[in-house]
């Protein structure tokens, strides 16, 4: 294991706190972000740039969904005092 592989290890135990702790979209958008890093180490004819970037953009529309539903969330809690 070399140092520049933290970043890979670090979402992989991302996604499986998330899945221990059933909080299933960070669990999903950590694994798009996992996948993403593995495929930029790889080489551009093993792994084509669509997919990599497919996986980056799944995972920055989960977040974004996220932020949005909560945003709602609190938004609706301000209205309700």
């Amino acid at each position: 294991m070399h140092w520049n592989d933290l970043p890979v290890v670090c979402w992989v135990l991302s996604t499986l706190l998330c899945l221990l702790g059933r909080r299933w979209m960070d669990a999903a958008s950590s694994a798009c972000f996992a996948v993403f890093t593995i495929l930029g180490r790889m080489s551009p004819t093993a792994a084509p740039g669509q997919l990599k970037y497919a996986f980056l953009a799944i995972g920055a529309i989960l977040v974004g969904y996220q932020v949005i539903k909560e945003y709602r969330r609190y938004k609706k809690s301000l209205i309700a005092r």
